[in-house]
């Protein structure tokens, strides 16, 4: 048996459904502000207020990809330029010691 009245348990239901809708609202718009942030920063949507979360998604996916893509072909350039640097500088040594 309940020890309190079916007002208070009215009471309790009620304040208990409010507090969570202001917890819901709450996650809600963390999320839309989340979104808002990674929006801002992909260039094909940063200037569109209305697009979409499912769009801000895909296009999220595809500049990560690119940006990943990118990431491999300069860290391969590097690696180019860095044995292409040792080879002159290989190619120097032998000048200076022809020279000498």
């Amino acid at each position: 048996r309940k020890c309190s009245s079916p007002r208070t348990s009215d009471t309790e239901e009620n304040d208990k459904r409010r507090t969570h809708n202001v917890l819901e609202r709450q996650r809600r718009n963390e999320l839309k502000l989340s979104f808002f942030a990674l929006r801002d920063q992909i260039p094909e949507v940063a200037n569109n207020e209305k697009a979409p979360k499912v769009v801000i998604l895909k296009k999220a996916t595809e500049y990560v990809l690119s940006i990943q893509t990118d990431e491999h072909r300069l860290i391969a350039e590097k690696e180019q330029l860095r044995k292409r640097r040792e080879q002159l500088k290989h190619k120097l040594e032998q000048l200076r010691n022809s020279c000498a």
